[in-house]
């Protein structure tokens, strides 16, 4: 796909939905206030469009994410905090589970960001 094309797929790195963005936002709203706004920000904007999908509901939205790659990292750091408290992760395990997941998407978007840099920028 070229960085021009209006068309997108789900599976796209930079392509969360409203669901995983909404619990980025709650995750990391006690540790770092200013990311996760910028996270919650991503959904007031315009969904990507829908096709062949109910288009009036909110749930089946995804958003493209278009964070800098210090906020992606600071995002993937948050969740890791996140998934490292084992206090939080015995009173809701389902919830650290989902975490897990979701942090892993993130780090799918961070590889994806440095895949595109240009070769001396690469670490």
């Amino acid at each position: 796909m070229s960085e021009d094309s209006t068309e997108y797929e789900m599976s796209d790195a930079d392509v969360f939905s409203r669901g995983s963005l909404k619990l980025s936002y709650d995750l990391l709203r006690q540790a770092n206030p200013s990311l996760a706004l910028q996270v919650r920000n991503i959904i007031s904007g315009e969904p990507l469009p829908k096709e062949g999908v109910d288009n009036t509901n909110k749930n089946s939205d995804h958003f493209r994410v278009t964070l800098d790659s210090f906020q992606v990292r600071a995002v993937v750091e948050g969740l890791m905090a996140y998934n490292q408290n084992e206090v939080l992760a015995k009173k809701q395990p389902g919830l650290a589970v989902m975490a897990k997941a979701l942090m892993e998407d993130w780090i799918v978007l961070a590889r994806k960001m440095v895949s595109e840099l240009p070769a001396h920028q690469r670490p």
